[in-house]
C-alpha cells in the first residue's frame, strides 16, 4: 500500500457505507421536513429550522464516530499493515481526515439545498446570490468553524489513546485529555467571541433579507435582521485544525517510527 491514493481507497473500504448512510439519511430529513403542515408560515420555518439543525447536529455526531473508528480497528489487529507501511503518519492522517471531509461537505452541501428547498415551499424567492451562499457559503463556513476542529479532536484523541495504548495504569493522560476538553473549548470560544468583529464581518444574505422583511411586513409581524458572520472564529478555528492534525500526524510518525 503506497501513497494517498491508496490510503483513499482503503478509507472509502473502511469508511464508504457510513459515509454512503449518512448521506443516504439525508433522503429521511427531506420527508420530514416535507411533512410540516402548519398554518402559519412563521411557524413552519421555525420547525423546519430546528429539523435542519437536528440533522447538521446528528451529521457531526455520525463523522466523528466514523472518523474515530482507529481505535477499535487497532485493537483488532487491521491497522497493523498500515503501521508497517512506507506512508508516514501525516500521509495516513491527511487519508482518514480527507475523506470525512469530503463526507462532511457531501453532507451538508446537500443540507444546505434542503434548507433553500425549506424556504422556497413557505413562498419566499431568493436571488442567485442568496441561494450560492445558503448553499455553498453557509455550509462550508460551518464546516470550517465547528466540524472540521472536531474531527482533528476526535481524530488526534483516537491516534493518542491507540497509540500509547491507554489503559490500566496508563489511563491517566486519556482521562485527562478527555476531561479537559470542555475547559479548552470554554476557553477557546471565549477567546473568539472576544476578538470577532475585528475584522469586517460578512454579509450574506442581502435578497433573503429583503425578501423577509417583505413578508413580515404582509402579516403584520417581526422582522429579525440577519446578522453577518465574523471572519475571525473560521481563521482561528482553522488554525487549530491544522495545530490538531499536525499533533496526531507527529504521534503517529512515532508510534510508526
Amino acid at each position: 500500500m503506497k501513497g494517498l491514493k491508496a490510503l483513499l481507497w482503503l478509507e472509502f473500504r473502511r469508511s464508504g457505507v457510513w459515509a454512503a448512510t449518512l448521506v443516504g439519511s439525508l433522503a429521511f430529513w427531506a420527508w420530514g421536513l416535507f411533512q410540516v403542515r402548519l398554518v402559519e408560515t412563521a411557524e413552519q420555518l421555525e420547525v423546519r429550522a430546528i429539523l435542519l439543525v437536528l440533522a447538521a447536529a446528528i451529521g457531526a455526531v455520525v463523522l466523528a464516530l466514523m472518523i474515530g473508528r482507529i481505535r477499535s480497528e487497532t485493537r483488532g489487529g487491521q491497522f497493523q499493515v498500515l503501521l508497517l507501511t512506507p506512508p508516514s503518519g501525516y500521509v495516513h492522517i491527511a487519508a482518514r481526515y480527507g475523506f470525512a471531509v469530503a463526507t462532511a461537505a457531501v453532507y451538508y452541501v446537500i443540507l444546505g439545498g434542503l434548507a433553500w428547498w425549506t424556504i422556497a415551499m413557505a413562498g419566499i424567492a431568493l436571488d442567485a446570490g442568496s441561494i450560492a451562499q445558503l448553499t455553498l457559503a453557509v455550509p462550508f463556513y460551518g464546516l470550517g468553524v465547528t466540524v472540521m476542529p472536531l474531527l482533528a479532536w476526535t481524530l488526534l484523541l483516537m491516534v493518542f489513546i491507540a497509540a500509547y495504548r491507554v489503559s490500566g495504569p496508563g489511563w491517566i493522560p486519556g482521562t485527562v485529555m478527555v476531561l479537559g476538553t470542555p475547559f479548552a473549548l470554554r476557553w477557546l470560544i471565549e477567546g473568539i467571541a472576544r476578538v470577532s468583529f475585528r475584522l469586517p464581518g460578512w454579509h450574506l444574505f442581502g435578497g433573503l433579507e429583503g425578501a423577509m422583511r417583505r413578508a413580515a411586513e404582509q402579516s403584520d409581524g417581526e422582522f429579525a435582521p440577519i446578522a453577518m458572520l465574523p471572519q475571525e472564529p473560521l481563521w482561528i478555528m482553522l488554525a487549530v485544525t491544522v495545530v490538531l492534525l499536525a499533533i496526531a500526524g507527529r504521534i503517529w510518525q512515532e508510534v510508526e517510527g
